[in-house]
């Protein structure tokens, strides 16, 4: 069964058409999605631009960036060349092979269609987990989403089944042309390889190389910046005469001692508190995990809810994003007013550009929402057993855990080490594992 591509327009653009024809019984025709200058279409083919023998480096380059959508658009006919193969040959035996046959294939009613472009994927990804993912996460998504229609108002649309190793590294040059940080391109790649995931569970198909897409791209790491305990102490004992500032603070001490993420801080209340043997907690659901957690109420954070008569510090707005925003600005000024200045390394976003960059800071300008919840599992590990801390954190496992505190995974052989070395010593034995200078990094 032959299967061809031809036009039938001289205006720019001419739709492509398919015909299929196998002797005199089948003759179907239909339009394609796709569309050429007529100019660059001979015998079923994409014409591309040719250079001329002996052209300079640069003009060849021009040559190919001009050919690069036009290759592309020759990809997309193959890859459909396929797929018309593919349903030919699995059709069912009532099947008719005619006109009306190829268009319902080329054109899907809009009630059946999944989008195999990646920008109308985004869409349908967001629509389908709109009950599973948090309005802080489709936000996000929604975000990467608009950096992809950049990129295609210059590049041309990107089909699901083109992102391959080619479409990263032209994606990957194009956001350092813009100015994008490092951590930035590759969250961007780890986004799109998740919807790209999720369109072939429904059916999409998507190119071998998917899987690669992201592979030897590392976060670039940066200072692990939290509140250590004498910082969190001059915190506590800094003079802040305004009252705002002052409620600000409360919730900083009390974030660093309960580990909990601002979403769900900030909603604390008394009658999440529960005694048990003569101590409190907090009895929560994380909102991010659902997962049921509870806190021991350390002496900082119960001398604040002394100070306010068994009450947690109001909230700034009861908008919640406003309530999140208003505290990320303040707690800076906090920390100014009790001289956390030690420089770190950190991202702050570029006014003029709009993105971020790395930078050397006073560590008070680097303090955000998530600082909290990061110095209480930092300033209690190897302290109090990991196992608790993460039931305190709510992280997966133990390995995020110690990605989210800065540690490497050879953080848990040289705890066994040590605690193996205590032992022996309590048992009055030579300890066989020695601690070996520079053997592991801390």
């Amino acid at each position: 069964m032959a299967i061809t591509f031809f036009i039938q327009s001289a205006k720019n653009p001419a739709p492509i058409y398919v015909r299929i024809r196998e002797g005199k019984e089948i003759d179907a025709k239909a339009k394609s999605l796709f569309s050429v200058n007529p100019d660059h279409f001979k015998k079923g083919k994409i014409k591309l631009y040719k250079s001329k023998p002996g052209s300079a480096a640069t003009a060849r380059k021009k040559i190919q960036e001009k050919n690069d959508p036009l290759e592309r658009l020759q990809d997309n006919l193959d890859n459909l060349k396929s797929d018309i193969n593919r349903k030919l040959n699995n059709r069912k035996d009532y099947e008719t092979i005619n006109s009306k046959w190829l268009k319902a294939f080329l054109n899907p009613s809009k009630q059946d269609e999944i989008p195999e472009d990646l920008i109308s994927y985004f869409d349908y990804y967001l629509e389908a987990k709109k009950n599973s993912l948090r309005p802080s996460t489709i936000k996000k998504n929604k975000v990467f989403k608009h950096r992809l229609e950049k990129y295609e108002k210059e590049k041309g649309t990107v089909y699901i089944r083109e992102v391959n190793n080619k479409f990263a590294r032209t994606l990957q040059k194009w956001c350092i042309d813009e100015n994008y940080a490092h951590n930035t391109i590759v969250k961007t790649l780890k986004v799109i390889m998740t919807v790209c995931n999720h369109a072939r569970e429904n059916g999409i198909i998507t190119h071998p190389e998917l899987s690669f897409i992201t592979k030897g791209l590392r976060y670039k790491n940066i200072d692990h910046i939290y509140l250590n305990f004498a910082e969190l102490e001059k915190i506590i004992n800094s003079k802040i005469e305004d009252e705002t500032l002052q409620i600000a603070r409360d919730w900083l001490i009390i974030s660093c001692y309960t580990a909990q993420r601002v979403s769900d801080f900030l909603k604390f209340s008394n009658k999440d508190i529960k005694e048990m043997e003569g101590m409190k907690f907090l009895d929560i659901s994380q909102e991010k995990t659902g997962k049921a957690v509870y806190i021991p109420l350390t002496k900082e954070v119960l001398k604040i809810l002394e100070k306010r008569e068994g009450n947690f510090p109001p909230i700034f707005s009861k908008n919640i994003e406003s309530n999140k925003t208003i505290y990320n600005r303040l707690i800076k000024d906090v920390c100014q007013i009790a001289k956390i200045n030690s420089p770190v390394m950190a991202f702050k976003k570029n006014k003029e550009t709009n993105r971020y960059e790395e930078k050397e800071m006073p560590k008070y300008k680097a303090v955000s929402t998530h600082i909290g919840r990061r110095s209480f599992a930092t300033n209690y590990y190897g302290r109090i057993n990991t196992a608790l801390l993460i039931n305190a954190t709510g992280h997966a496992s133990e390995t995020q855990f110690l990605k989210y505190v800065g540690k490497s995974g050879n953080q848990s052989a040289l705890s066994l080490a040590k605690a193996m070395r205590e032992l022996a010593h309590q048992d009055g034995q030579e300890p066989q594992l020695k601690v070996i200078k520079n053997a592991v990094n801390s």
